[in-house]
């Protein structure tokens, strides 16, 4: 049981661990720490033995990350912003200062060692301005023509991202400038690299990556696997078999399997197919590392199996899967794994367990051995662990959720709806669950139809439908909650972000009455403004709706909260950042100008300088602030 209360103040000491690196040999494991001093973030690389001991710090630097082993486990590449960008370092493990490896315009974004350790490859922006007219830092105009000409937490793509080769200290661009690397990899050989990309013309329009082979001293990409709807990660065996994760689904409209595939002479093979799960880490939240989970990792053990994360019902779990098909899941019970790393046939993840903040563990022998301790220290006075919560929907599924309980008496129930809508809610808090429990109210996290980690069919169950099948499934469970008595009628409350604003005010606008306060944060409110304004948002247009504006205008309009948010009476605060790409301040201001022209409760919040995940990575001063807005809205209307 939870020793105090949680505040929104708390989220100061959080010690984040994350990203384990398994060295070769597999006797050590090097993460990062990310800690919050002078409400800033301080990320340093720390080194673990595996056998167990007091781990050191191997960084100091402000921020310090991408660690990599060189193959002979003596010297430690990772990426620093010591000089101003995130550039190369190498740090001797025997002893002596970090050296700067090269120097490149802009910051680079991973970095990976030769098989033979004398060359390092690496992503960073390709040097030519896509856009620009005149200055580069000062432009005269920018000249748009792609669609992809933006992105969320990056802003304007001005660069493509490139694939580089540094050796005796000079970086060598190996890609054209002219499309997008989305990762790379070393053939076991040292004469090539796969690289993920898409070569397409059409790709202006939409990236659907697939992975093309290129020797390093030049020449031609050749295609070297494909998927229908794109890959996101590649990786070599020891041996030079290629390892795929991606979509080989017939459409691309949402909540499809990321699925595990092996190159052979007939081209690539799925393994496991009869698993429908998919393999990446689909569980959000703010007490893990959520900007681990993409892309997905994909280690080779050997040269016969691999090792994913698969989602389950809302847990992330490490799972082996061999060349013959079979599967075995290497650690089990109520654990989310956010990062993954293997080396020397060894597995580490970061993970959280039975609700508790993220640690370093040790993978083996069916379970997890501790190898970290402080990741957690700072959250265990406010653990409890969740209850699942099942539900069945008339005409459909049984929806599960977790409920946190509140401390003390009751003052109502609080629905918070998870982002995407393809994620899930897990065995592990958000921080405002645990505040918003510590303040008196009941807390549900459920996974609605659209959810990951309960199967393809019910992952894609929301196609061009946000809104219609999934309402059924959050009312459902609000009278689950008030027929057992965790709540009166007029005291339940709901609050999301992203897809979860969406579903917030639509319910408000569908079922006014139904909920006594709200909290919409970055929400989707109006289909067509974010069709025009978001990164995605011609992606999120069609699987929401299943319509093309030209199509079915009507049905945009129709099918957006904004429709008929003039119905709801139930004050609702609106948390916007105000750089978000993903789901952009016009979503926010609309409904605010309906609802303050008709005189109704209704507060807008604003975020300078913030993108779309603001709850989990944003400046700690705003994210405090955030927290406590959430938890005093309900106080006051619940």
């Amino acid at each position: 049981m939870p020793t105090r209360r949680f505040e929104a103040r708390d989220l100061l000491r959080q010690v984040l661990v994350t990203t384990p690196v398994v060295s070769p040999d597999g006797s050590q494991v090097a993460y990062v720490r990310r800690t919050i001093e002078d409400d800033q973030y301080r990320y340093r690389i720390w080194l673990v033995p595996w056998r167990g001991g007091r781990p050191r710090r191997l960084t100091g630097g402000a921020t310090d990350a991408g660690q990599r082993f060189s193959p002979d486990g003596e010297r430690l590449l990772f990426l620093s912003d010591r000089s101003g960008r995130m550039q190369p370092w190498v740090l001797p493990l025997a002893g002596g200062e970090p050296e700067q490896l090269a120097e490149l315009d802009g910051d680079v974004a991973a970095a990976e060692w030769s098989p033979d350790g004398r060359r390092v490859l690496l992503l960073a922006p390709s040097g030519e301005q896509r856009f620009v007219v005149g200055e580069a830092d000062d432009p005269t105009a920018r000249v748009i023509r792609d669609l992809t000409w933006r992105y969320d937490m990056v802003g304007v793509r001005d660069q493509f991202t490139s694939a580089w080769i540094v050796e005796n200290g000079r970086a060598r661009r190996v890609t054209a400038p002219d499309y997008e690397v989305a990762g790379a990899a070393w053939h076991p050989d040292g004469e090539r690299i796969a690289v993920v990309a898409d070569r397409r013309p059409e790709a202006g329009l939409g990236e659907y990556p697939q992975v093309w082979s290129v020797q390093v001293a030049g020449g031609r990409l050749r295609e070297a696997a494909r998927l229908a709807q794109g890959i996101v990660r590649a990786a070599w065996s020891p041996g030079g078999r290629l390892a795929v994760i991606g979509s080989d689904a017939d459409s691309d409209l949402g909540g499809e399997n990321l699925t595990l595939h092996v190159a052979g002479r007939g081209g690539l093979r799925q393994l496991a197919p009869g698993l429908d799960r998919t393999h990446f880490n689909a569980t959000a939240g703010d007490i893990l590392d959520l900007t681990a989970r993409w892309p997905p990792p994909l280690h080779w053990l050997d040269d016969e199996s691999l090792v994913t994360l698969v989602s389950d019902h809302g847990r992330s779990i490490p799972q082996r899967t061999r060349l013959d098909g079979s599967t075995e899941t290497l650690a089990g019970g109520e654990l989310v794994a956010y990062a993954l790393g293997a080396g020397g046939g060894r597995v580490a993840v970061a993970a959280c367990v039975d609700g508790r903040a993220g640690e370093i563990y040790a993978v083996e022998d069916g379970g997890l051995r501790l190898l970290t301790r402080d990741g957690s220290r700072w959250f265990q006075p406010f653990v409890r662990e969740p209850e699942r919560v099942q539900a069945k929907v008339r005409g459909g599924p049984a929806v599960e959720g977790f409920l946190w309980r509140a401390r003390g008496r009751a003052r109502g129930l609080v629905i918070q709806v998870h982002g995407g809508p393809h994620l899930a809610h897990g065995p592990m808090p958000w921080m405002e669950m645990v505040a918003l429990a510590d303040a008196g109210f009941h807390v549900i996290a459920p996974n609605p139809r659209g959810s990951v980690g309960y199967g393809e069919a019910f992952g894609t169950a929301l196609r061009g439908r946000w809104g219609e099948l999934d309402q059924a499934d959050f009312l459902r469970l609000v009278d689950w909650a008030i027929g057992k008595g965790l709540a009166e009628r007029g005291r339940v409350g709901i609050l999301g972000l992203s897809y979860g604003g969406f579903t917030a005010t639509y319910l408000l606008g569908r079922h006014p009455g139904r909920f006594a306060a709200a909290v919409a944060e970055n929400p989707v409110t109006d289909h067509l403004a974010e069709y025009g304004a978001a990164d995605a948002g011609i992606d999120i247009g069609r699987v929401a709706v299943g319509a093309e504006p030209w199509e079915d205008g009507a049905r945009m309009r129709s099918a957006s909260p904004a429709a008929e948010i003039h119905r709801n009476e139930a004050p609702l605060l609106l948390l916007q950042c105000e750089n978000d790409i993903r789901c952009p301040p016009v979503n926010s201001e609309i409904v605010f100008a309906i609802l303050r022209a008709l005189g109704r409760p209704v507060e807008m919040v604003r975020y300078p300088g913030e993108y779309h995940l603001l709850f989990a990575v944003g400046r700690p001063d705003r994210r405090i602030d955030r927290m406590e807005r959430i938890v005093d809205w309900f106080r006051r209307y619940l």
